[in-house]
């Protein structure tokens, strides 16, 4: 019952003191672990699906409008001229479509760096803490294995004047009838 108790304390006194879960710590490393390295998939990205569906729709009717006005020039008829008019107007807005794809890339990375360097700064501030915690861990330790043995040595002080007491009161008492003893016959003389 009296290591319980002493378990109790320890806990309460010692490993109270320990403030870092290391499921945290574990948490975060997991983290930035499964993030991997950096990988843009233009097709996997929601924004980029949608500008290519825009700029695809705008691409063909800039080709549509090149090819009519050529052909308004030559009287309504298609010509080569019209036909090389229209794959013009469709590349080139085609070619605003990479711009804003490299656009995407670089915010898409410049995220998956602030967050990789994010998760980085929070494992670097946790394993600090860590180290911290388990530096006052150590001082809670000393510090209650110091008392502990403090509160030993009192007990033990005391149960030594205890025993000293009642030894003294004894070898007293001994004595007192050994005295006794000696001068008790000699009142029935």
């Amino acid at each position: 019952v009296r290591s319980r108790g002493l378990g109790d304390v320890y806990k309460r006194q010692v490993l109270g003191s320990m403030l870092i879960d290391a499921d945290c710590v574990k948490d975060v490393m997991d983290k930035l672990e499964n993030m991997g390295d950096f990988d843009y998939d233009p097709d996997a990205d929601a924004a980029y699906q949608q500008y290519k569906n825009q700029y695809t729709r705008q691409a063909k009717l800039a080709n549509q409008n090149a090819q009519a006005n050529a052909a308004a020039m030559t009287g309504g008829y298609g010509s080569s001229y019209g036909t090389q008019a229209g794959q013009n107007a469709y590349a080139s807005t085609m070619n605003s479509l990479d711009n804003v794809l490299d656009r995407l890339y670089s915010q898409s990375k410049a995220q998956y760096n602030t967050e990789k360097s994010g998760l980085q700064q929070q494992l670097s501030g946790l394993q600090s803490a860590e180290k911290q915690d388990y530096s006052q861990y150590q001082n809670d330790l000393a510090n209650w294995t110091e008392g502990l043995q403090y509160k030993k040595n009192e007990y033990d002080n005391a149960y030594s004047a205890k025993q000293n007491g009642w030894q003294n009161f004894m070898n007293g008492a001994l004595q007192v009838a050994g005295i006794a003893a000696k001068i008790l016959p000699l009142f029935f003389i």
